[in-house]
């Protein structure tokens, strides 16, 4: 955590965060790691550099996150919240840019990585617990790579193949059906 308690760091070391108390976190493209990922959301738009479209484009990461302890699982933490941007890519029909919206919810459970084998963890990708399911993702020496999370939260629900519009008929393509010989 920052010092600002609405901030979050690329990297969360657990030993900085009180066990069972909630805070609340909302970061945007002011935060240079978060910055870093909306411009390459903005990669694929070649009409201008991905820093030039950061004055067109926002991405905002909100939620919260508390850290718990249990006999079974030690130290974890849990996140919740939404990652909201607006971007800028390019059709893939047309090659003309065109801006996407993004909304992702998310619920991790982060769990340390020395539990990744056991009967507990061992290929599963999400857990049950505090009454609802969490995707696991594993941390390393008490320090959590929250932007490693959001990045790929991010590309699991970024469109590959935007369209501008899926209808349209591209001027010099013959859409008839093709005749049988």
């Amino acid at each position: 955590m920052q010092k600002n308690e609405n901030k979050v760091d690329a990297q969360i070391n657990l030993i900085k965060i009180v066990a069972n108390t909630t805070f609340e976190f909302e970061i945007d493209q002011n935060t240079d790691w978060v910055k870093d990922i909306l411009k390459e959301m903005n990669e694929n738009a070649t009409e201008k550099t991905p820093d030039a479209y950061l004055a067109e484009t926002n991405l905002v990461i909100f939620g919260e996150i508390e850290k718990k302890n249990k006999p079974d699982m030690n130290e974890y933490l849990l996140a919740k919240g939404h990652i909201e941007a607006d971007y800028v890519t390019e059709c893939v029909r047309t090659l003309k840019p065109m801006k996407m919206q993004l909304n992702v919810p998310f619920k991790i459970c982060f769990v340390d990585e020395t539990l990744a084998t056991t009967e507990l963890f061992a290929n599963l990708d999400e857990t049950w617990i505090e009454n609802d399911t969490y995707e696991i993702y594993f941390y390393n020496k008490r320090t959590i790579d929250f932007q490693e999370m959001i990045h790929e939260q991010i590309y699991l629900n970024y469109n590959q193949y935007p369209v501008l519009d899926a209808d349209a008929k591209l001027l010099g393509v013959d859409w008839r059906s093709p005749t049988k010989a």
